[in-house]
This record gives C-alpha cells, sequence and structure tokens, in this order.
C-alpha cells in the first residue's frame, strides 16, 4: 500500500538512522572503487612484464610506471623537478586522496608561511608531508624498485590503513634521486649477469669496475652533497625541497650485504640544535618499525654506526631544517646483485631487500600518521623559536665586505640555497666585541659600509648555527664523517661572531656588479688586479680565445694604483695575431667574468716591474690530463672533472691508466694525480716529469715520489724516519698499556688517536710563490691526512706550525705528529716540477678557497 506523505514522521531517532546508512553507503562506495582501482591498475609486475625482485629495473621504466599510475589514479600525481647530468628526468608523485591532492598547492604555500619563510595568511589547514626518498646512490638499486611497491600499495589501499593515511597526509615519493649512477649499475648488471642465478660473490656480475655506480655523472657522493649543494641534482631537487618543506624525511640505503637492517634512533653523536622533540620521535619511529620488523621475525639494529652530526646527509639536513629526518640502510648494496650467498650459508635476494625498504616505508607512514598532529604542532614551534628566541650564542655574523669577492659571492649562494637569510649590516661606524674566527680570539670589529651580516634572528636560525659555530660541539668523537666545516673557514673569510643583536640595513644600492664599458682608443694594455677565482676564471676565458697574456711576479703600482702579485697583463703587442675586434673580445670576458678592467696607455710602472720585464712572464696555456682508472679515487677524480668544466670552464682530458703509456702522456704539459695508488705507472711518471712535465701530486699520490729516493721529498721523509727512530720510546714486554680491551668500539677509539676525523687547520703560505697568489698569508684546510716533512730542496710553499686544529677533532698522536709539517710545496725533477698537496683542497667541492691553488698550479 502507498503511504501518504504524512505517514513519514522525522524524529532524532529516524535522521540517525537515515545518516548511517548513508554512511555505510559511502563507505561501501568507497571500498567499490578502491577495489575496482587495485583491479584496474597495473601492478609493477604487470607493467614491467616481470616480478619485483627478478631484475633491475632501467630508470625510464619506474618514470614511466609512476606517471601511468598518476594517469590512472585519482591519489597520485607525478611532477618532474629536473633532470641528471646525463639527461635523465627527476620527478615524484604526491600520493593523497584526490581532496587533498586537489588543495596541494594551498598546503603547500600553509606549510611555507608556517615557517616564515613565506609571508602571508594560512587558508584553511595544515597535514604533514611526509616525504619517502629512494636511491642517492646508485648501486643501492635496491631502492627504486621498493619505491615502485609502496606507490602501488598506496594507490590501491591494498595495506592496511592506507587508505586513512591518504586523508591525512600528503605523501611524495621520490624513486630515485641518483638516475645516471642507477642507471650505470643496472646496465653493467644487467650485461654481465648470468641466466641461472648465481649467488657466487666471486662472479663478474657481482664485481662492477672503475668507477664505482654509487655516485652521480661527475663521481659525487651525492648523500654528503645536501648542504653544499655543488651537484646539479641536488640543486634542483632541494630547490623543488624548499618548495613543500615537508615535516618527515626519509632517505633509504644499502649497507654491506653482511649487515642486517638499521633504523631509528641513530647513533651518537647528533648536532647539538637538534630538539627534544626530534629525539623523541626517533624513539617513536624505532618502535614503530621494530613492531612491522617483529611481525616478519626480520633482523634490525639501531643506535650504531650512522649518526647525526654532519650536517650535509639526508637525514641531517632535513632535521635542521624542522622536518623528521631518517636514515634507513638495508643490508645488501651493489655487490648483491640478485641474489648472494653470505658467510651463513644464507642466500640474500633482491626480493628480500625490496621487502626491507618496503617495511619500513610502510612503518614511516604508519607512524607519522599517528602523530600527525604534534609533527605539526612541533615542526610550527621549531621555526617560530627559531625566529624569535635563538639558542645560538652569537646573535650576529659579520662577513667583512673586503673579503676576495668570488669567495663572499660563493658564501651567500650557499646561504640563498639553504634558505638562510642575509643582508648588509646597519650600524654603520660602531664598533662591537666578538669573536674573530682567523685568529680564533675574541677581538674587536668596525661596521663598514658593505659587510654582510647573518642574523641567528630568522627561521633557519638552527641551520645558521651549525654552520657557523666556530668549534661545533661533538658528544662523541667516534664519528661517522668529518667534524669541523664552519662557513668562514670554509671560504676564507675574515669574520667575527657576535653575542650583540645587530640590526640591518636595508639598503641594496652597490650591489658590486662590475660593467667594463669597451675603450675605443685602443689602450697599451688591460690590467687586473688578481684577487681569486674571479680572475682565475678570466684567464681561462682570455685562454679560450687564443690570446696571450702576462702576470705580474711582483707587486706594481701605475697611474697611483697598487697591484697585487700575480695580476694579469693583456698587452695589445703580445696579440698581433688575434683576428678580430681585440679590445670588444677582452671587454666582455672581463663583463662575464666580473674582473675590473684597467686599461693602461703605457708599459712603464712608477714602482716594481715593467710590464715587458721577465718579472712579467707570459702566461702559457697547458694542455691538461687527470689520470683516472682502476686504483684512483673516482671522488678526487671526479671533483678534479668537476673543477676544470664547470667551475674554472678550462679543458682537460681524463686518461685511464691502462691507456698511459710515455707516448699518451707526451701531449700533456701537465698530469694530475688525483688520491689513489699508482704503482704500475711509477716509471712512467717520473719520466714524464724529467723530461719537462708538471705533475700536480694531491694525496697519497705523492707516494709516486715519496718512493723515489732521488727525489727531496723521498730524502726528507728518511732523514724524519731515521730521527724518528732514535727518539722512539721503547715498550717493554711488561708495560701495561699492552693491555687493551677487546671491545671494538674501544678499538676504533683507539685507533682515533692517531688521525684527524676531518679538522681544520691554519696553512701559512709564502704568498710570493706563485701558486699562492690570491690566496694571501694564511689559507685553511680540511686536513685528514699525516703530515710530510719539509723539503730541503725545492720549495716550501704552505705549512702547519701549530699542532692543535682551529675546529673539529685530531686524536692527540696524530697532533704531535701534524705539527711543522709541510701541505704545499713543489721541486724540479730534471727538466720538469712536481707540485706536492697533502691534501684535498677543494674537498667535496664545498671548499671553494681551494680552487685558486689549483687553478694557479695549471695556468701559472
Amino acid at each position: 500500500m502507498l503511504r501518504s506523505k504524512k505517514d513519514y514522521i522525522y524524529t532524532p531517532e529516524t535522521n540517525l538512522s537515515y545518516m548511517k546508512k548513508n554512511l555505510l553507503l559511502a563507505v561501501a562506495s568507497a571500498l567499490i572503487i578502491t577495489t575496482l582501482q587495485s583491479q584496474t591498475i597495473k601492478s609493477p609486475d604487470e607493467f614491467l612484464g616481470y616480478e619485483l625482485g627478478t631484475q633491475f629495473t632501467y630508470h625510464n621504466r619506474a618514470v614511466d610506471y609512476f606517471k601511468y599510475i598518476a594517469e590512472n589514479s585519482p591519489l597520485a600525481k607525478y611532477k618532474q623537478y629536473g633532470t641528471s647530468y646525463e639527461g635523465r628526468p627527476l620527478g615524484v608523485c604526491f600520493v593523497s586522496s584526490a581532496e587533498n591532492l586537489a588543495k596541494l598547492d594551498e598546503y603547500r604555500k600553509n606549510n611555507l608561511i608556517k615557517t616564515g619563510l613565506l609571508k602571508g595568511e594560512i587558508s584553511g589547514k595544515q597535514i604533514p608531508f611526509i616525504w619517502l626518498a629512494y636511491n642517492v646512490h646508485g648501486n643501492e638499486a635496491v631502492g627504486m624498485e621498493a619505491s615502485m611497491k609502496t606507490l602501488y600499495t598506496l594507490v590501491t589501499g591494498s595495506y592496511k590503513d592506507v587508505s586513512e593515511y591518504l586523508k591525512e597526509c600528503i605523501i611524495v615519493i621520490d624513486p630515485c634521486q641518483n638516475p645516471d649512477g642507477h642507471d650505470l649499475y643496472t646496465n653493467r648488471y644487467r650485461s654481465s649477469m648470468n641466466y641461472i642465478t648465481n649467488p657466487d660473490k666471486n662472479s663478474w656480475e657481482h664485481n662492477q669496475g672503475w668507477p664505482g655506480a654509487r655516485s652521480n655523472h661527475y663521481m659525487f657522493d651525492l648523500n654528503r652533497d645536501w648542504t653544499w649543494q655543488t651537484q646539479g641534482e641536488t640543486q634542483q631537487r632541494l630547490m623543488f625541497y624548499n618548495q613543500y618543506m615537508p615535516q618527515v624525511h626519509a632517505d633509504f640505503h644499502e649497507m654491506g650485504p653482511e649487515s642486517t637492517f638499521f633504523f631509528a634512533p641513530a647513533a651518537d653523536p647528533w648536532q647539538a640544535v637538534i630538539t627534544p622533540w626530534q629525539h623523541e620521535f626517533h624513539k617513536i619511529m624505532g618502535s614503530g618499525n621494530a613492531n612491522l620488523f617483529n611481525e616478519k621475525f626480520r633482523l634490525y639494529f639501531t643506535k650504531e654506526n650512522f649518526d647525526l652530526f654532519y650536517p650535509s646527509y639526508g637525514d641531517t639536513w632535513p632535521l635542521l631544517n624542522g622536518a623528521m629526518g631518517f636514515t634507513f640502510e638495508q643490508g645488501g648494496g651493489g655487490v648483491s646483485g640478485i641474489a648472494l650467498k653470505l658467510e651463513s650459508g644464507d642466500t640474500l635476494t633482491l626480493k628480500d631487500r625490496i621487502d626491507g625498504h618496503f617495511t619500513a616505508s610502510m612503518a614511516t607512514l604508519k607512524v607519522s600518521y599517528d602523530n600527525r598532529e604534534k609533527l605539526i604542532s612541533e615542526y610550527n614551534k621549531y621555526f617560530d623559536e627559531s625566529e624569535k628566541n635563538p639558542s645560538f650564542k652569537y646573535k650576529s655574523v659579520i662577513i667583512k665586505g673586503s673579503n676576495e669577492k668570488s669567495n663572499i659571492k660563493s658564501l651567500l649562494q650557499l646561504l640563498s640555497r639553504n634558505q638562510i637569510r642575509y643582508s648588509f649590516a646597519g650600524s654603520l661606524g660602531k664598533k662591537f666585541k666578538g669573536f674573530e674566527y682567523v685568529s680564533k680570539k675574541d677581538g674587536e670589529v668596525t661596521i663598514e659600509k658593505g659587510d654582510i651580516l647573518i642574523s641567528s634572528y630568522q627561521p633557519q636560525s638552527h641551520f645558521m648555527q651549525v654552520l657557523f659555530e666556530p668549534d661545533s660541539k661533538l658528544s662523541d668523537s667516534l664519528s661517522y664523517d668529518i667534524t669541523a666545516w664552519a662557513l668562514p673557514y670554509v671560504y676564507n673569510l675574515k669574520a667575527y661572531a657576535i653575542t650583540d643583536k645587530i640590526a640591518a640595513d636595508n639598503d641594496t644600492t652597490g650591489s658590486g656588479k662590475i660593467t667594463n664599458v669597451l675603450d675605443k682608443n685602443k689602450p697599451y694594455a688591460y690590467i687586473i688586479n688578481y684577487n681569486g677565482f674571479d680572475e682565475l676564471k678570466f684567464v681561462a676565458a682570455i685562454y679560450r680565445k687564443e690570446i696571450k697574456l702576462r702576470y705580474a711576479f711582483k707587486p706594481l703600482t701605475l697611474d697611483g694604483k697598487n697591484y697585487n702579485r700575480g695580476s694579469i697583463i693583456i698587452a695589445r703587442g703580445d696579440n698581433k695575431h688575434f683576428e678580430g675586434d681585440f679590445d670588444q673580445a677582452v671587454t666582455d670576458i672581463a663583463n662575464e667574468c666580473q674582473v675590473a678592467l684597467i686599461p693602461s696607455a703605457t708599459g712603464l710602472v712608477e714602482a716594481g716591474k715593467d710590464f715587458g720585464s721577465n718579472y712579467s712572464p707570459l702566461m702559457k696555456k697547458r694542455s691538461v690530463a687527470i689520470l683516472c682508472g682502476e686504483g684512483t679515487s673516482a671522488n678526487s677524480v671526479g671533483e678534479l672533472w668537476y673543477f676544470f668544466e664547470r667551475e674554472l670552464n678550462y679543458p682537460v682530458s681524463l686518461i685511464n691508466i691502462a691507456n698511459a703509456g710515455k707516448d699518451e702522456l707526451k701531449n700533456y704539459e701537465v698530469l694530475i694525480l688525483s688520491s689513489g695508488s699508482y704503482t704500475t705507472l711509477k716509471d712512467t711518471i717520473i719520466d714524464y716529469v724529467k723530461r719537462g712535465g708538471r705533475v700536480i701530486a694531491i694525496e697519497n699520490s705523492m707516494s709516486v715520489f715519496a718512493g723515489e729516493k732521488s727525489t727531496a721529498l723521498a730524502k726528507a721523509i728518511e732523514i724524519r724516519a731515521a730521527e724518528q727512530k732514535l727518539a722512539e720510546k721503547k715498550v717493554k714486554s711488561d708495560d701495561s698499556t699492552l693491555l687493551k680491551k677487546y671491545d671494538l668500539s674501544v678499538e676504533r677509539r683507539y685507533t682515533l688517536t692517531d688521525r684527524s676525523a676531518g679538522s681544520i687547520y691554519k696553512v701559512k703560505l709564502d704568498d710570493t710563490n706563485p701558486y699562492c697568489f690570491g690566496m694571501g698569508k694564511e689559507w685553511f684546510l680540511m686536513k685528514r691526512t699525516a703530515g710530510y716533512p719539509f723539503l730541503a730542496t725545492g720549495n716550501n710553499i704552505g705549512y702547519i706550525l701549530d699542532k692543535e686544529p682551529v675546529a673539529g677533532f685530531a686524536g692527540f698522536k696524530y697532533k704531535d705528529k701534524i705539527k711543522n709539517t709541510l701541505v704545499i710545496g713543489s721541486e724540479n725533477i730534471g727538466s720538469g716540477e712536481v707540485i706536492y698537496i697533502s691534501d684535498d683542497p677543494y674537498f667535496r667541492a664545498f671548499w671553494k678557497s681551494g680552487r685558486v691553488l689549483l687553478g694557479n698550479t695549471v695556468l701559472r
């Protein structure tokens, strides 16, 4: 029977029943949609045509899969953020509910506004961004495989509670941070793998050649480049990261195959600025991972090896940017391939390794979701307190504007990339007491026009403190990496740390851009005062135009202006051969390199040596080769390659040791030996020098000449060894110092007494030597190697006179040995010359003050 409208009586109970029915219908609809999605969206296995874990996937196929998911699921959005050096795309998938993805830009801006890095008022709410980043090391290739499984699981809702995660969080998945390294590994592995799975560690597939595929195109370790951002992949990734500023960042790695799995909490030492909440959340994350690993009976460890002190890792850098940063390490690595037999007799498979990272990914999401509200509130508190109540003892850092401008420019570029604010300093003419970095003593500074201020009252106060702390505080000397990096030493800058809050001068005039105007009077010559690296870039650019130039061996005065040693002279009389507009070419290059070009109507100077003197010799464009290949350090070779191509812009040839015979080397006037072993080429290298070549021997490549008895270096080492033997205190058989504990950590600490853990030392320089022109009388060096004795014959150009480091950790035995030792030296052998540099002067390409030394040794 039909009922009339009046038969429907709406009561709270019937209304509640109606709402329940609608809710059940909505839930059912969501389940149906999820089920349909999981049925229609291809799994990685279906898309790739093979089961994950049975093959390594090429990078382009993984990118194709990420794009496919984004095109076929309303829960994913793909965005490319860059391109690798070799042209491979860098991109991420955002994964969240359709509603959240529609408001992605709103949530992004809300995050930035709450950090104080973007002005404005937030609209709506904040939800956490959880960033999962894989495969920063190319041969830790399981990461990209695991990322595809993680993405598929999230968009299909095929894991407990993930649909809830997507309602309340935005998940960012970067499948491969280092595609060039990944594909180098994958191509090698696929071309050498056995058809029948072979877990034998001696098989070719488990042993790839030089260089290892861990690094990028320029052989850099991208996981040590986060703060320094020297590499294109890092620069593009962090520019993109800074547009979102996530609350959680998880970085997925692999370690040796005999290890199990590492997750948080991290080992000591931690950076002092890491907050109590960040400490606590590391423990929470560790517990959450342990729960899932326990369910699968997977072995793991925490609080060992991987510390949070070096500020340029994929866990520390996010922590210093307010996020929760984590490293996950799966046992395996490039040597493991598809399957590897372990010492235990078990076989470690790629499938096992994928499951490890997948499990950690799911645990990271669960823990972040469960703590989402506190993640947001503590994140906001981090930046708010940083700006209003900075913890740094020094409230202002002053960088003197009189410093060498290319080093200042590089410093400011680094600060900008890390969103650390700076300005011109106010309080002009006022004196302040503060810590002087160069002398490492309290001093006094008068603020002058052009001085740079970095105030600790800013959102990035914690990060600013870490980078400008005169000597970073170690809670434990047993650190995984270097222990010092204070930026005034990195850039060799006169700087002061001041406890007073100094106001900014917002005047942006006088930015310092140099614009040289074409001189149509055809001057006799042009002269450029030699100050630093910009002038070296000018020399390299001039050479590319086949223009000849000279340099002043001594200081000179011209038209009342003083010019430093090394100043560059471009004389018209030397360049009669030049085809084209000589003056226009020189002016354009000077403007491009930002150097001041001074025209001169004469070569006759008021003081010093005239332009045509033998003290103003012609500089020679030299052909340069770097030896590479088995036995050499790929990282060191890559640094040099990068320096010549990307910084100096000067042609260089990489010669594989296997092809470096006498006939091949004679085509090059400068031969650079990076850190490495050159035993098989020792005689060839010695002969090369004797015939008139110039060798630059860096770090342990000096052993080529230390082992040649006729060299000044070998004789100095022999004399020192004899002196040490005479002074040696013999240990008796009953000496109690021989009683050492078996504990491995104790043994590791004992070895620290005899080495430098990446500490900074002051180097005194002979500033009259052409190789030190533009460097001043003192320089700061990242010291990691043992010291060499002074040369009795030859040139002692740079040396350490104090046993104490300026910053960082050095063991007491090491300090006793390092006093009065050689850092830079040279000697003639036959018709040629060897230049010795005991340590990497361009460490990881962020030690910018070393560029001048490298450039001088090649171009002078």
